[in-house]
């Protein structure tokens, strides 16, 4: 039904489509300031993807560099108008020089490293002294996750997070004991998307190829959870009563100094 490995070269041309330009990106806002902040001349984006949150930072440094496992996902970030200095390679094995970077960061991303301490066990190699690791995304684990109605409606999504994304609460103690210092945790963004009615078929999360979470089901699982929600929307409409598919998750950023 649903397994832990995505190869993400077959969704790589349309990936894009999750990043809407009508919607504001808090993640974004703050790895552009913690960039200023630590004043970063070389910055590597681990999870690089198509580039988006890398493109930004060119308003900071022209040393960008991202590493990805798929190459048609760096064949789309080639196109970015920034230049993108990338390499191909696993988020637990990084191919670079220890003490090359003043800024180390991965945005939704390392719930597809596998060995998430090896990542952070890297990530303290590589960077220079006060250089910053900043870890982005969502914590499924926690209890203030809120809702999102992909887990709802989605067979299995939830459970395979779970598995998939190492809880908050772990990740301060490893980058302890891996010699991080000031660590911190903070809400860097709250998404708030509320569809109501059939709204939210044009949600480009919803979409079989727009996330890591549909993507990962075969086309009957995904079908069935698409039927659900069509399910869902006739009966409020013969109901007569309003139906609304919740988006509410709390996207935080760990973060640590070495």
């Amino acid at each position: 039904m649903n397994s832990l490995k995505l190869n993400y070269d077959k969704i790589a041309s349309d990936y894009n489509q999750r990043y809407p330009t009508a919607q504001k990106w808090e993640r974004g806002q703050a790895l552009l300031e913690l960039a200023k902040q630590v004043q970063a001349k070389t910055i590597l984006e681990v999870g690089s993807g198509t580039g988006y949150w890398l493109n930004l930072l060119h308003q900071v440094t022209d040393g960008l560099y991202g590493l990805d496992y798929s190459m048609g996902m760096i064949g789309q970030a080639k196109q970015q108008p920034a230049t993108l200095y990338l390499a191909q390679g696993t988020g637990t094995q990084l191919p670079y020089q220890s003490g090359t970077f003043d800024l180390i960061y991965c945005v939704d991303a390392i719930h597809h490293f596998g060995d998430h301490r090896a990542f952070i066990q890297e990530a303290y190699r590589l960077l220079k002294p006060n250089g910053a690791l900043a870890i982005i995304g969502h914590d499924p684990h926690s209890a203030d996750r809120s809702s999102w109605y992909i887990y709802d409606y989605f067979d299995a999504v939830y459970d395979t997070d779970l598995r998939r994304y190492p809880a908050g609460a772990a990740l301060i103690p490893w980058m302890e004991e891996e010699g991080f210092r000031d660590i911190s945790s903070q809400t860097v963004e709250e998404i708030r998307n509320f569809h109501e009615g059939e709204t939210v078929l044009k949600d480009p999360f919803i979409k079989h190829n727009a996330t890591s979470q549909l993507a990962l089901l075969n086309e009957e699982t995904y079908h069935d959870g698409m039927e659900r929600i069509y399910a869902a929307l006739e009966n409020a409409k013969t109901k007569s009563e309003r139906i609304i598919f919740r988006s509410e998750i709390n996207v935080k950023m760990f973060l640590g100094y070495k």
